[in-house]
């Protein structure tokens, strides 16, 4: 039997957590880690831009964390940008913060006014860790 440990991080399968939203685009949990799983990359894009100041930030939700309460994990991204354009987040210089145990959840955390932002897709890639 192979087991996880005995591939090297970088060969690891990877899998997604992703949001669709339509519009009325708030903070909220997109997902749950299945596994102890490092957070490796997050991209957005958005179909109609927010028309004012706003950005979106990926949190790591544990215990009884409720959405804008986490650890923010992944920043600048300007839901205000050019639309129909993948932006990619940076990510937290905090190794620990990166990694999710398993049953932590993903969460979104909005700022400013999202009044007009709409068909946003968020995509966040996890490799499973030891």
């Amino acid at each position: 039997m192979i087991k996880r440990r005995n591939i090297a991080k970088t060969h690891r399968d990877t899998y997604t957590i992703s949001d669709i939203q339509a519009s009325s685009i708030a903070d909220k949990v997109i997902g749950i880690c299945p596994v102890k799983s490092e957070l490796i990359a997050v991209k957005e894009v958005h179909g109609t831009a927010a028309g004012q100041t706003c950005t979106l930030a990926i949190e790591r939700l544990q215990g009884t964390e409720t959405s804008g309460n986490g650890d923010q994990v992944a920043t600048s991204i300007n839901s205000e940008g050019t639309a129909d354009t993948v932006q990619t987040a940076t990510l937290t210089t905090t190794a620990a913060n990166l990694i999710f145990a398993a049953g932590n959840r993903v969460g979104i955390n909005m700022t400013g006014t999202t009044t007009t932002l709409a068909t946003q897709i968020v995509v966040c890639q996890f490799r499973p860790v030891d």
